[in-house]
């Protein structure tokens, strides 16, 4: 059996993967958490096996994460459950291919976002539970775009971009690395030019 935590602020999408769950034999929603406290104190205190109504092996557990949480990162909730031995998916509405890049920097084993339709959603937390990688299937495109463009930049573009996707604006940046704004202003330039996008509303599309 593979016991699933939905780990999200919006109630209602966990109740709603409760009940697509509910209609298999082989997954169950173990419980769901709002913040990364309520996360925390979820595993450490191993609630999920009320549900299970014994004990459950970590290996045993998926986790659907949202990205934007109320109360902090939803890849501060993954980085915790990947530190627990828990395997991760993120769920989320937020379907840029930046998003699926940084998943996979954080060892988080899959992505979905929440258009997936039912089929989908249980064809990833199974494929999930076995240790496989899954990336829902219309999103691989433009992520394979965007990370050919990623292993192409610096060390220090990328802390650019990283700061770009933060919406800071170019004084901003300037001050945060003790930079000019012209010096600030031709790294951005550069930035655009790798995305091949012209201005930062595209480049944000992507990221």
């Amino acid at each position: 059996m593979i016991y699933a935590i939905s780990v999200d602020d919006h109630q209602m999408i966990s109740l709603g993967l409760e009940k697509v769950f509910s209609e298999t034999n082989d997954i169950t929603l173990a419980g769901f958490c709002k913040s990364k406290a309520e996360l925390e104190h979820f595993i450490d205190s191993k609630a999920y096996e009320k549900t299970a109504g014994g004990a459950v092996p970590m290996q045993n557990l998926v986790a659907l994460v949202d990205i934007k949480l109320e109360e902090g990162s939803g890849f501060d909730c993954a980085d915790f459950l990947v530190s627990r031995g828990v395997k991760c998916l993120m769920y989320s509405s937020f379907s840029n291919a930046g998003f699926i890049v940084k998943t996979m920097e954080h060892r988080i084993k899959g992505f979905l976002s929440k258009n997936a339709d039912k089929t989908e959603i249980l064809e990833a937390v199974r494929a999930v539970s076995r240790g496989e990688t899954y990336i829902q299937k219309d999103l691989i495109p433009e992520m394979m775009y965007v990370s050919g463009i990623m292993v192409t930049l610096t060390k220090k573009e990328r802390e650019f971009l990283d700061l770009i996707s933060e919406h800071l604006p170019n004084e901003e940046i300037a001050k945060r690395l003790n930079l000019s704004k012209r010096t600030v202003e031709n790294y951005v330039s550069r930035i655009f030019d790798k995305f091949n996008v012209k201005n930062r509303y595209e480049l944000e599309k992507l990221l």
